[in-house]
């Protein structure tokens, strides 16, 4: 589908997942001209902020490729780590309540109901397909160097008890944007003797709640971010003992990020793992000690990228890949050279403020398809790419960590945004989230409930303003209220 000359290019796109990155690309899609189609697999979109209780239980290492796979990866008593301010679309502020729970740091409910909302204020219900797996995308009309193949899209109706006796449809279109997550593929270590250790190997993945699995044991949890850090805590409440183990470690060295007396008392902290020990159900780690009796190690170890309905989009000899979790090779972390425009993908860094980020990201990739804002040649592209990993090894980041981006963020949004001709987003999103991560060093058993006033209180309320500014609802905040209750 073309607009008239002159009016840029209307493209008819798939999007692939209907979670928060790929809400966003429908909305600045459509927003553009485009006509944007979502493939979501399961029966609502939201990705990963839809619970689901459900767990791998014919292998919860997450290692068997045949196994019976469950999407979700949410704990239960899953908060969030950024305040809801800073978490929130440009283009719909999080700053009310939307499903009954008022903290700044909300649970998951809270957000899925953000995401549903985000989708009704935008009326992305009508670009949406629920129950529909993308079995494949294969890139077709390649002679179409300009604006790169158009797409063979196969997909499959999802039915109840997912028996793969869904209806097979096949549809062409103009380009493919991925947002399938990376939340959801287990990154599981293995391990010296770990096929014979006779204790519960699991992976967080499938993580809902301290349950019995976990009382009353010794369990060792592997892997000390986010949820690492959480469910060690959480664990402790339970187990008899837990280990946080995580590499690099120097047991009775200051951590330059928590505290070690922040722990809880049942809980010690130990460098990573080596070796399993079957006969003394023991953990050994880096630095030659043993922990025995253990009985679970939880793998708080991340995951990794997965992209199977790409398998067969190679263009030119160039192939997507995700070699130790660097998908390449890619421009600015969203286009691959080859296929550009009409392959892209959002929501691949981490350690970032997602939502803006993923809006940023759909808006420079609609406006690439239109023609509004135009891409380098491939060429160009290609040896941005192949420097930007080349980079790596000069500056020590292990190619693991190619996506990870903490406070470089926010250049690489504006730097995004410009290209798109649109401002900067508000300096407040950077000073909320540098000082909710040095609260979260600090305090972090605490750094989501206070003290009040807040650290980060100028940049809360001009959150606050610039969304009253755009005529959008705030709710009193919660701990306003409660400072003038006391």
């Amino acid at each position: 589908m073309m607009r008239a000359p002159g009016a840029g290019r209307a493209a008819r796109v798939a999007v692939v997942g209907g979670g928060a990155a790929g809400l966003a690309a429908a909305r600045e899609l459509r927003a553009e001209g485009h006509t944007p189609v979502v493939f979501e697999r399961g029966d609502d979109v939201g990705g990963v902020w839809v619970y689901d209780p459900r767990v791998e239980v014919d292998d919860v290492t997450g290692t068997d490729p045949n196994r019976a796979r469950v999407h979700g990866s949410m704990y239960a008593s899953l908060r969030t780590n950024l305040p809801r301010e800073c978490m929130g679309y440009e283009s719909f502020p999080f700053t009310r309540t939307f499903a009954g729970d008022d903290r700044r740091f909300c649970g998951h409910a809270e957000v899925r109901a953000y995401l549903a909302a985000y989708a009704d204020h935008h009326d992305i219900a009508k670009d949406v397909r629920l129950r529909r797996e993308v079995l494949s995308a294969e890139p077709i009309d390649i002679s179409s160097r300009r604006w790169g193949p158009r797409w063979r899209v196969t997909t499959r109706e999802v039915t109840v008890g997912d028996d793969d006796g869904g209806v097979v449809s096949v549809e062409t279109f103009d380009a493919v944007v991925v947002c399938n997550g990376h939340y959801s593929e287990p990154r599981t270590p293995r391990y010296p003797n770990a096929e014979n250790w006779p204790g519960v190997q699991m992976h967080s993945h499938n993580y809902r709640t301290p349950d019995d699995t976990f009382e009353g044991k010794k369990v060792v949890v592997l892997g000390a971010m986010a949820s690492g850090e959480d469910l060690s805590r959480e664990i402790a409440t339970v187990a008899c003992h837990v280990v946080l183990a995580a590499r690099g470690f120097v047991p009775g060295a200051p951590k330059d990020d928590f505290p070690v007396e922040s722990y809880p008392k049942n809980a010690t902290l130990k460098p990573g793992i080596v070796e399993l020990i079957p006969e003394r159900s023991g953990v050994k780690f880096e630095d030659g000690s043993v922990e025995e009796d253990v009985d679970v190690i939880l793998y708080a170890t991340g995951y990794q990228y997965a992209f199977p309905f790409l398998a067969n989009a190679a263009v030119d000899n160039s192939a997507i890949s995700a070699v130790d979790n660097c998908v390449s090779p890619l421009y600015k972390h969203v286009f691959p050279p080859a296929l550009a425009p009409s392959l892209s993908f959002i929501g691949l860094p981490w350690k970032v403020v997602p939502f803006p980020q993923f809006e940023t990201q759909a808006r420079w990739i609609a406006k690439a398809l239109s023609g509004a804002a135009p891409l380098p040649p491939r060429r160009e592209m290609r040896l941005d790419a192949d420097a930007f990993e080349e980079s790596l090894g000069a500056k020590g980041i292990a190619r693991r960590h190619a996506h990870r981006m903490g406070d470089a963020q926010f250049a690489y949004n504006d730097e995004l945004r410009a290209l798109c001709g649109h401002p900067p987003l508000g300096a407040w999103r950077a000073e909320m989230y540098a000082a909710t991560g040095a609260r979260k060093r600090s305090q972090p058993a605490s750094y989501r409930d206070g003290p009040i006033p807040w650290s980060d209180e100028d940049a809360r309320f001009a959150a606050r303003a610039e969304a009253t500014a755009a005529g959008f609802e705030t709710d009193p905040a919660r701990d306003e209220v409660q400072a003038g209750a006391a």
